[in-house]
């Protein structure tokens, strides 16, 4: 009797064994280390041919997000104006929808399509130029811990209620997960500003990621960076690539030597290679083949990864000096047996859909998910935050960036960013290890040497160590 009670106990112990996870990877917020994707709604999909892009295009290209390993798709401002989109940055509200994109319908749709996918949506909200100054907060009862949810009915009837208030609420009910408070640098001297930042945050609650430019903590008093700091969730910095390895090198290792790795708990670092208003990636590159080493390079970053759309297949500007300067980044975004006769709003150069370039990218996008040595952005160990990335070599256009983390597989990016071959003996820095992703679509897995390491023009190459 008592055996046989020692031998289901046994078996008990088993099964509950055989249960647990094989892996125990740490833990962070949707947001954090996941891949994002940014969309010019008007710019990416046609689905009526008005020669504008729309909520049901978007909704039509889903699967083209969920192909790039996105966790997130962010737009550009959908919100009306007199003649949008060419005048899409003169808003006048945070709630009336461009007509040419859609109906409020179509929009959550397009939530609903994403979200089946485990594709969150986020917005930019245009702070300014909508308001002008802040409205100050009078109410008494807004506590300041971010980490409480919203009193969605309080904030509803209350009178001071602001036009960002009032639009966080209306778009958080229509499915939207996050938000890009965009033209918050023109506030930072506003004595509301932090008051405005901590209601903000304790509307969106907790779960759903608040943006801000780097602009606004590099600007803002000293006296309320704190508050700031501790009512956002990612900080948007826009990496130099076009630069040079030494300017690149020196910005990472600033904004990793600085406040935000400083602790744990602060924003993490949202890293872009351009948005909506700057030059396309493939303009500013030596080659404009060179935008998937540089996305590569991108998505090895400690941080949250946001990819412009087009840059996966490397979409050039307008060079038309016809069309608005300003707008020129903004083309359509190139899609396979598409007719090139159809007259976008704004048309793209010829640019093919390079679908081995766009699995590579997924590819390295599902690496970043699954290795927390890429997707962690920090080790904390006896009361000391450490990034957990290292910039090993940085001469002759050569990037080479190590990540780590304890107990795990480390990994290391090497880019070119120069405009000829070059060919290095990286050997007293590492040893070997094998390829796993690059440098071209068609390279294969196979074990490195350091010792002679050779890259051409704008090619990264990423590589597990031994």
């Amino acid at each position: 009797m008592f055996l046989s009670g020692l031998a289901a106990m046994v078996a008990l112990v088993i099964a509950m064994i055989s249960t647990l996870p094989k892996t125990c990877d740490p833990h962070t917020e949707w947001y954090q280390g996941s891949v994002m994707y940014e969309i010019f709604p008007a710019s990416f999909f046609d689905s009526n041919k008005d020669m504008l892009g729309d909520f049901k295009g978007m909704s039509l290209k889903a699967d083209h997000m969920k192909s790039l390993g996105v966790r997130a798709v962010r737009l550009n401002s959908i919100f009306a104006t007199q003649h949008y989109p060419e005048d899409y940055k003169n808003v006048s509200t945070l709630i009336k929808i461009a007509p040419q994109l859609g109906s409020l319908n179509d929009f959550t749709i397009l939530t609903k399509i994403l979200h089946k996918r485990n594709i969150s949506l986020l917005l930019d909200l245009p702070v300014f130029p909508v308001l002008k100054q802040l409205v100050p907060n009078k109410v008494s009862d807004i506590s300041n811990n971010t980490k409480l949810e919203p009193s969605v009915e309080f904030l509803k009837t209350s009178p001071e209620m602001d036009l960002v208030e009032e639009a966080l609420i209306y778009w958080k009910n229509n499915g939207v997960d996050g938000f890009y408070l965009k033209g918050l640098e023109y506030f930072v001297d506003d004595p509301n500003l932090a008051q405005s930042l901590r209601r903000w945050k304790k509307i969106v609650g907790s779960e759903c990621p608040v943006i801000i430019s780097e602009m606004v903590i590099n600007t803002v008093p000293r006296g309320i960076l704190n508050t700031v700091l501790d009512n956002v969730d990612l900080i948007d910095v826009r990496l130099e690539i076009e630069k040079g390895v030494s300017a690149v090198s020196k910005q990472i290792e600033s904004i990793q030597n600085g406040t935000l790795f400083s602790r744990p708990g602060l924003p993490w670092i949202q890293w872009s290679l351009g948005d909506e208003s700057s030059n396309r990636l493939a303009n500013i590159l030596p080659h404009s083949n060179a935008t998937l080493g540089a996305t590569l390079l991108q998505l090895m970053l400690p941080g949250t990864p946001s990819i412009f759309y087009g840059n996966e297949i490397g979409l050039q500007q307008n060079s038309n000096p016809e069309f608005d300067r300003n707008l020129r980044q903004l083309v359509h975004m190139s899609w396979p047996n598409e007719s090139r006769n159809v007259l976008y709003w704004m048309p793209s150069e010829e640019t093919s859909m390079n679908l081995a370039q766009v699995h590579l990218i997924k590819e390295m996008a599902n690496l970043r998910s699954r290795s927390p040595a890429i997707y962690i952005n920090s080790v904390y160990k006896q009361g000391d935050n450490k990034v957990n990335a290292e910039v090993k070599y940085s001469r002759r256009d050569l990037l080479v960036i190590q990540r780590w983390y304890p107990r795990r597989k480390s990994y290391v990016v090497v880019s070119n960013l120069g405009n000829s071959t070059v060919t290095a003996d990286l050997s007293t820095l590492l040893y070997s290890g094998v390829i796993v992703i690059g440098p071209r679509p068609d390279s294969k897995s196979e074990s490195i040497s350091f010792k002679d390491i050779s890259l051409w023009p704008g090619e990264s190459v990423v590589i597990q160590l031994d």
